[in-house]
Order: C-alpha cells, then structure tokens, then sequence
C-alpha cells in the first residue's frame, strides 16, 4: 500500500516532520511519501492561500496515475479536499477531519490547538462540516510550534468544562502528541497519524471486500 501526504503548503520542514511522524506510526505494509506544492505559502492560514494550492495540488493527482492508493491532505484547515476528492477516484483523507472525527469518538468533548486566531473560524466551520460540533468545547491558541507553547495551551484547554481529549491543529505539531499525553494524561490526537490510520484502513477494507467478491 502506498499514500501520499500532500502538504499544501511550500514549507519543507512540515514534510520532514510529518515523514517522521510516519516512520514512527510504522504501519505494517503501508509505504509514505510526502510532497509540497511549491507555489503555496509557507503556512496556508486563508482563502488566498488556500486557492494558491490549487494547481500543485490537482497536478500531483493527476500525475500520480495508479501509483497511491490513498491521499491525504496534510494541513488542519482540510483546503481544497472536496476539488481533490472529485478528481482522485481513490480514497483522500484530510487531517482535521480524522483528527476531530477521531475525537469526537473518542471522548464527551475535544480542544483544538491552533496556531493562528485567524484559523478559529475554519475549525469552528469544518466541526459543523464533519457534523462534530457539539463536541468541540473550546479552541486555544499556541504562541508557537514548541512542544512546551503546545502544552500551555493543552493545559488552558484542559481546564475548559467537558474537555477530555486534545486535538492538535496544525501538520507542524504532529511530534508532540506523545509528549502532551504524558503531561496530561489524557488522549492527544495528531491529524497526520489519525489520516493515515483512516486512510490504510480504507484501502484495507475495500481490498477485503474485493477479494471476498472473488
């Protein structure tokens, strides 16, 4: 099985994160690759930006033909998903919808962790579009992508009443799940991971009923 993370932004340090973050996950049989599109901004943080994607993003999935079985779009705003969906014919998976999802069943109430206050208003919009608004509780700002600014923020979010899982809001921060946890002691969801367990899990499936079909 082989997956391409599409990083809609320009940073390649968000794909050297995100491609640990896979290495570690070690999910058996399931081979990541990561790619950026060069003529976004470095942090897609609104509808320019967003828009901005949109050529690099369609020209990876029409040039990969038959190679991946699965997409995920690795940026916690999800831009340009349903485009990318149309297109692919395979399954995509973006990481705010695997992470809120994921932490919508996981618990009575999720936190988000944003880098940006200008992304609160794309949380709050993609809970009610992946129907998991009534759970999201509360939204914090990080001052920055430390694990330590992380966990300020985890902790103040925490501390919001019915609060019990912590969803971390940006691709940059998919290695700080396993620190925060041990902090507070509660589940710590990185949408990088959730994709990809989401996103195996689907080929998976449509390969066991295609071969029960036989």
């Amino acid at each position: 099985m082989k997956i391409l993370i599409i990083n809609p932004n320009s940073d390649s340090n968000t794909d050297r994160i995100m491609a640990e973050k896979a290495k570690k996950l070690a999910l058996p049989e399931v081979e990541v690759v990561v790619k950026h599109c060069e003529n976004a901004p470095k942090l897609v943080g609104n509808w320019a930006g967003q828009a901005s994607s949109i050529p690099n993003m369609v020209d990876m999935i029409r040039a990969s033909g038959e190679e991946y079985d699965a997409y995920i779009v690795a940026c916690h705003s999800d831009p340009n998903i349903d485009l990318v969906r149309e297109i692919a014919g395979k399954p995509v998976v973006g990481i705010a919808e695997a992470s809120m999802i994921m932490g919508a069943a996981m618990g009575n109430g999720y936190a988000v962790i944003s880098p940006s206050p200008n992304s609160i208003s794309k949380k709050i919009a993609l809970a009610h579009k992946y129907h998991v608004d009534d759970r999201l509780k509360t939204i914090k700002v990080s001052k920055n992508d430390s694990n330590d600014s992380l966990l300020e923020a985890a902790t103040e979010a925490k501390k919001e009443f019915g609060v019990d899982v912590i969803v971390l809001g940006c691709a940059n921060y998919a290695g700080a799940d396993g620190y925060i946890e041990s902090k507070l002691n509660m589940p710590v969801l990185d949408g990088v991971a959730c994709a990809l367990v989401i996103a195996s899990g689907m080929v998976s499936y449509n390969r066991c009923k295609k071969a029960f079909d036989r």
